[in-house]
């Protein structure tokens, strides 16, 4: 009799956007331990030619689950992805680690015939072999024979890591260049006022906007190369000195003081 495993919502990536796909039951023929039923989250990592995987990925024994869904968007997700039956879809699974190999868990979803099936990745041989190769390669001095790219679960995993890398380097880049755009306007935007309200111009009267507009713009002109550099990712603060004495040229030239 089959028992639900889980349910499994994955997170698609790239040209996809942010498209959660949900509501992916995962069914089991073997006796479950425990009766709740958990969600597992997960994160799109690639589709695999299933033909050239390793023999040690898809063994005799090993457990494979029946997926159902009731979501229209799953329903055509994996209809849309999966009509080459030799195709795979490799998952990550958040928070979810190997019991045996101590590394990510991966979840490989594919079609057979007309119905919906997965798998979990076992790494615990792919460690076996790779040892084995090892000692080989040490006794007899042989070269390990290489695998294909697309059906690597090594490279798989070392191209989930590297664009996660990728990702948080990106972030951290953009979030600089903003803080330092804003810095920038910030700072000229207190200079002007002051300026301004030093000139005893009332911040309510249209003189007052004009002339703090205009300022703004020049200023912002006149500091065109650094601030491309900034939007860049390669270029340092506009100093504080540099941007007052700006600020004190242009007032000086538009209220003639």
């Amino acid at each position: 009799m089959s028992q639900k495993l889980c349910t499994l919502k994955f997170t698609l990536s790239g040209k996809q956007g942010s498209l959660v796909i949900r509501d992916v039951q995962l069914w089991s023929n073997r006796p479950m331990a425990s009766k709740s039923t958990p969600e597992w989250r997960g994160q799109f990592i690639q589709y695999v030619d299933l033909g050239k995987l390793p023999l040690w990925i898809r063994t005799k024994d090993m457990n494979t689950y029946r997926c159902y869904s009731t979501s229209a968007t799953a329903q055509a997700y994996f209809k849309s992805k999966l009509r080459n039956a030799n195709r795979g879809i490799v998952i990550e699974l958040a928070d979810k680690i190997d019991q045996r190999s101590r590394e990510p868990a991966y979840l490989i979803i594919f079609r057979e015939n007309t119905e919906l099936n997965c798998f979990q990745v076992d790494l615990t041989m792919k460690h076996e072999f790779d040892s084995q190769v090892s000692k080989m390669k040490q006794e007899i001095g042989k070269t390990r024979p290489s695998v294909s790219k697309e059906g690597s679960i090594d490279i798989i995993i070392q191209q989930s890591q590297q664009r996660k890398i990728g990702t948080k380097t990106k972030v951290y880049r953009n979030v600089q260049i903003n803080d330092k755009r804003l810095q920038f306007n910030e700072t000229l935007s207190k200079l002007i006022l002051g300026g301004l309200r030093l000139r005893g111009i009332p911040n309510s009267t249209t003189e007052f906007q004009k002339l703090y507009k205009v300022t703004f713009d020049a200023a912002e002109f006149t500091h065109r190369d650094e601030l491309r550099r900034i939007s860049m990712g390669s270029g340092e603060e506009v100093s504080f000195e540099s941007l007052q004495e700006t600020v004190e040229a242009l007032l000086k030239l538009f209220t003639k003081s």
